[in-house]
């Protein structure tokens, strides 16, 4: 009884957790605007907020599976969450140059739990992979569409500088919940395996760049797809609706494809599905200018976006064996990841600037697109590194 006790709160514990990995990184992208005119900072400048923490991910999470090793996963989560809280409050209150300190320190908290989470799932959970990561998948894109949608009202309100703040709230409550698990461990039973060279796996850097192209696709998105809307006809307010949809539809895609997933040895025709999804929906939104077609285009691209995510995250429980690889995976998988995915806000907003038209960047993101379905079906057979 004890040990199933222990375990729900080790299960709401990796939820309270998930509820932060994205919220309050989501919520900065709207509220970029009001932040530029209050903080008298450049255009270029005011991109680094949301590129920044990429970076950071790309940067922490190879040290995350380390610091785990050596330290202990409950303990490097536990000081991950304490740097997530400290980074808000100084993104918050310090002023410009707290501002881009804080945003460092909110993405490299949020990495070590990006990296840990999966390789908790695989090491304390290894036949729940698919549905546990569904779970917290789906934590992560629920709190992920409430930041983005709730951050304007609110900023209205009380300002943009405590709606950045109240996300500390979310982090403390995490730390309480995660405080008597701070020891946790996990057994590495095949020690072994932590030498072998993980960059001569082709399986985890099809993993890797699986990781990388579709956030790259999620991100882009995330900064451009309400402007392109607004390019398309639609009024500013259309335009956010819509954005709103592509947010909670990907709900949807989080909690279906990881329990897809799990159920099969290959996840080859899953992967085929959602880029045959993904390509329908870049298509309506590139050649389409009508609400009646733009709206399935969006929500099409909503659930591919979410459903991709949770199957890049599943694969790092399904493609290793023990708890060790998986914590190495995840390392691998989102450093690479998240610094190919930092490109893709830059280089969609650039090829605008240069052409003046939309047309070009969404083709290069459905060639994108392709070299995603590529990538997943080889990450996607049966085989573990």
């Amino acid at each position: 009884m004890r040990e199933k006790k222990s375990e729900r709160w080790l299960l709401i514990a990796i939820v309270l957790i998930a509820c932060n990995l994205r919220a309050a990184i989501t919520g900065v992208g709207s509220l970029v605007g009001m932040i530029q005119r209050d903080l008298s900072l450049s255009s270029t400048v005011s991109g680094l907020i949301t590129t920044i923490p990429l970076l950071a991910f790309a940067a922490v999470s190879p040290l995350a599976s380390g610091l785990a090793q050596k330290r202990g996963l409950g303990k490097t989560l536990f000081a991950g969450f304490v740097v997530l809280a400290a980074g808000i409050l100084v993104r918050s209150y310090l002023g410009t140059a707290g501002l881009f300190l804080g945003t460092v320190l909110v993405g490299g908290g949020i990495a070590i739990g990006n990296v840990l989470i999966p390789a908790l799932i695989k090491g304390r959970f290894p036949q729940r992979v698919g549905s546990l990561t569904s779970l917290y998948t789906t934590a992560m894109a629920v709190f992920s569409g409430v930041a983005a949608g709730v951050s304007v009202p609110l900023a209205n309100q009380v300002g943009w500088r405590n709606t950045l703040a109240i996300w500390v709230v979310l982090a403390v409550l995490a730390l309480i919940v995660w405080f008597p698990q701070r020891g946790v461990v996990l057994e590495h039973k095949a020690q072994q395996g932590q030498h072998k060279p993980l960059l001569k796996s082709g399986t985890a850097w099809w993993v890797s760049v699986y990781m990388g192209v579709q956030s790259l696709l999620f991100y882009s998105f995330v900064a451009w797809l309400p402007t392109i809307l607004q390019a398309k006809g639609l009024s500013a307010e259309t335009a956010g609706y819509f954005f709103s949809v592509y947010q909670f539809i990907s709900i949807a895609g989080s909690c279906l494809s990881p329990l897809l997933a799990g159920r099969r040895r290959s996840q080859v025709g899953l992967v085929t599905g959602l880029f045959l999804l993904y390509v329908t929906g870049l298509l309506c939104i590139q050649l389409g200018s009508a609400p009646m077609v733009l709206l399935p285009g969006v929500a099409l691209c909503g659930f591919c976006s979410g459903a991709c995510i949770s199957l890049a995250m599943t694969y790092i429980g399904l493609r290793t064996e023990n708890a060790a690889d998986a914590t190495r995976l995840s390392g691998m998988s989102q450093s690479i990841g998240y610094l190919i995915a930092a490109a893709g806000p830059f280089v969609t907003g650039w090829l605008y600037d240069m052409l003046g038209s939309w047309t070009v960047p969404l083709w290069t993101l459905i060639a994108v697109a392709c070299i995603m379905g590529f990538t997943g079906r080889k990450a996607g057979r049966d085989r573990v590194i």
